[in-house]
């Protein structure tokens, strides 16, 4: 077994993942990030994540996908005001 670290990027995350055998890749870890679902520590370009705050995250139970809220929603289209012409 690999020496991890407790704080790594989100490459080294996704690598102790897979070692690991929790099934979350690069992209997925990412993207929890990205949205503040998974606490994160940005430096520079990267993003630095405490292995005990992902293993807290995976066991809240919280859904990590799904569709979102807005997807499949119809916008309203304001109605012509009366006296207007289309043009």
């Amino acid at each position: 077994m690999a020496d991890w670290k407790q704080t790594a990027t989100i490459t080294k995350t996704a690598e102790r993942c897979k070692a690991e055998g929790i099934g979350l890749s690069y992209h997925q870890l990412w993207s929890l990030c990205k949205q503040g679902r998974l606490k994160n520590i940005p430096m520079g370009r990267s993003k630095l994540i405490y292995w005990p705050n992902l293993i807290a995250f995976l066991e809240s139970g919280e859904e990590s996908g799904g569709v979102p809220a807005a997807y499949g929603t119809i916008t309203p289209i304001p109605e012509k005001l009366p006296g207007r012409e289309a043009g």
